[in-house]
């Protein structure tokens, strides 16, 4: 694909790149533009900043980059885990370019892919968030759902009352849960897809995309983790048994992360409704959406979560 000539002029008025030799479109999605941009001396990555979430994005990426770790020796020792950030201003960010394929790319069994996106989640959870306060908000489940509507779908439109009885049920639950058991909310990513994780030619891992970071208890991120890659739900048990094996000091709380998992589905299924508005009925983002609606109701049903059924809402009939 072709890079428009806006992004290309704005690029190249970056003072962070002299003698550009290629400007490549990596993804032009529903989310952000990203770019390779190759110069005489080095290879970056652009990314073109959403304004709502700039700051988040750019505070969590500068956090990660710095992230160090203390030896037995007693030396702290820089073993970041996100890219270096070169340049960032209100439009973009530009990091170091890691050479490498996505992690769901990657032909690892889905027991390693978990492993290597835990070890991430894990020294994300561990960054002196303080830093970020200011940037970075606490995740607020009615306020999310309602930025989604503001210019929703057809079919949210219409459902738009129904919609906001599920976002109270989940809110109300959520929030009763977090006070009963004063649940410690960090710095959580809130997309740890297998898509945004990258392993270099060495086999490092490396964790980008921070657009979607909030304040919020552990059990958020391992939700929407769960949630993003439809991990099966044998594996659940599983992955809270590792992420502890990873922070000792964590204490799960199953009945928040089973509500968690459901406001997953359930946003991302608002997401991918509402970005195929003005596309076919069968695009792949509108197949995702019912994919993690369906799977709101197997996991309530499952679960025995008293919750409204999303899917009666896309089939009356249902």
């Amino acid at each position: 694909m072709l890079v428009p000539i806006d992004i290309i002029n704005s690029l190249q008025s970056l003072p962070c790149f002299t003698e550009i030799q290629a400007i490549s479109l990596l993804t032009d999605g529903l989310s952000q533009t990203a770019i390779k941009v190759s110069t005489a001396s080095q290879v970056f990555f652009a990314k073109k900043l959403n304004q709502d979430t700039a700051n988040t994005e750019v505070s969590c990426a500068l956090l990660a980059a710095l992230y160090c770790v203390k030896e037995s020796s007693g030396q702290v020792k820089k073993n970041h885990f996100s890219p270096e950030v070169i340049y960032h201003d209100e439009q973009w960010l530009v990091t170091e370019f890691i050479n490498g394929i996505a992690l769901a790319d990657a032909e690892l069994k889905i027991e390693r892919k978990i492993s290597i996106a835990l070890t991430l989640m894990a020294q994300l959870h561990q960054l002196p968030s303080s830093l970020t306060k200011q940037a970075i908000h606490p995740l607020n489940i009615r306020q999310s759902v309602s930025r989604l509507l503001t210019d929703p779908s057809p079919l949210l439109a219409k459902q738009r009352h129904f919609l906001d009885n599920v976002s109270k049920s989940l809110s109300c639950s959520i929030n009763r849960l977090i006070e009963a058991s004063q649940s410690p909310s960090m710095l959580c990513h809130g997309d740890i897809n297998f898509t945004n994780i990258l392993l270099d030619e060495q086999q490092k891992s490396w964790l980008i995309d921070f657009e979607c970071a909030h304040f919020a208890p552990v059990e958020f991120d391992l939700a929407m983790f769960i949630a993003v890659n439809n991990i099966a739900d044998h594996h659940i048990a599983g992955i809270v048994n590792d992420y502890r094996k990873l922070v000792a000091s964590y204490q799960p709380n199953l009945k928040l992360l089973n509500y968690y998992i459901l406001y997953s589905f359930y946003i991302n299924g608002l997401w991918y409704f509402d970005n195929s508005k003005n596309l076919p009925a069968d695009n792949r983002l509108y197949a995702l959406a019912i994919e993690q609606w369906s799977a709101f109701d197997h996991f309530a049903s499952a679960h025995a979560l008293a919750v409204p059924k999303l899917m009666s809402m896309v089939n009356p009939r249902n």
